[in-house]
This record gives C-alpha cells, structure tokens and sequence, in this order.
C-alpha cells in the first residue's frame, strides 16, 4: 500500500511543472529605460481577450502597475506604448500507473518462477496553456524594446485567472525594475 501511495504521489508531482508559471523578458540593452516616463496604451488586434470583461481586466491591470511603477499615462506623445497578446493552446499529458505482484521468486532451493497479475491504466490529461504577452515600443523610434511574457496553465474560473494574469505582472514588474537598476533580468 506504501509503495502504490508513493507511485501516486512521484506521479502528481511529475505532472506538476505543467502547472508552474513560467515568466521570460527580453528587451533592448541599448535603450534608456531609465528616461521612460510616459506610456500609453493601445489595442491591437490579438490584444483583445475572448471575454471582452477580462480585456477590461487585463487593460487595467497594465495601467495600475505601470503608474504605480511611476510612470505617467499620457494621452499624447508617451515615451512608449504598450500593448498586450493572448494565446492559448490545449495541451494533453499521459500518466500509467502500474500495479503487479508475483514473477521470480528466490525460495529456499533456489530460483523459480510463480504467477504473476499486473495491470496498467494509462490516463490523459487535458489543460489550457495561456501565454500572455507584453510589448513595449519606443513612440519615438517605433520600434519594440520590451517584450515579457508568462505562461501558465489557465485556470477555468474567472477569478482565478485575474489572480494568475496579476501574478504575471508582478512578476514581469519586478524584472523591469532590475533592468532599470543596471541590474539586468
């Protein structure tokens, strides 16, 4: 019973990194982070959500972390403009649990062999995972200079996925704040 516990647990946890949020930036090491401070917004069109609610969310989530990053929104002529994608993809993983007794035995005259039962279940398991894009441009230049992505496995309730795409960033915000320390990602 100890060892098919075990199995159970290793297998859940072998499945557990598809669950874990994945975070990445990139960005122009040439250009003035420090000198940013104005963005505005703008939609483009993969940054609209299928729930058009979550959009809204999503929007104003970018805006709230900006500003409290100390930045400003302008309404003309930002230093940068911000923008964000949204992908999904279905994904499936399989785990086989085995559970068996019986084959070789070593007795007191020595090898042989006895019956044996085993049997295997092999399980597929479907989940979403969402990417989130973020996109920085220079206004003046038109050219992008920062892009942070997070990948998670997308939660079904709503709000669970408003706790996952702030969790993104935050996550995204403290990266740009050691890139505008000189401290790199």
């Amino acid at each position: 019973m100890k060892r098919a516990l075990g199995i159970a647990i290793a297998l859940g946890l072998a499945a557990t990194p598809a669950l874990a949020q994945k975070v990445t930036i990139d960005y122009a090491h040439d250009f003035s982070f420090a000198d940013v401070k104005t963005f505005s917004y703008v939609d483009n069109e993969e940054s609209k959500a299928q729930n058009p609610m979550m959009h809204d969310r999503i929007v104003s989530m970018i805006k709230a972390r900006l500003i409290a990053g100390g930045l400003t929104e302008a309404t003309a002529d930002p230093d940068v403009y911000i923008t964000y994608h949204l992908t999904t993809e279905e994904q499936t993983t399989y785990s086989t649990t085995s559970f068996g007794y019986g084959g070789y035995w070593g007795g007191w005259g020595g090898w042989g062999y006895g019956p044996s039962m085993a049997s295997s279940t092999t399980m597929a398991h479907n989940y979403v995972e969402g990417t989130l894009i973020f996109d920085l441009y220079d206004a003046a230049e038109k050219k992008m200079v920062w892009r942070g992505t997070g990948t998670v496995t997308v939660k079904d309730a709503p709000e669970k996925q408003v706790k996952q795409v702030e969790s993104i960033i935050e996550k995204l915000g403290k990266k740009w704040h050691k890139i505008i320390a000189g401290k790199g990602k």
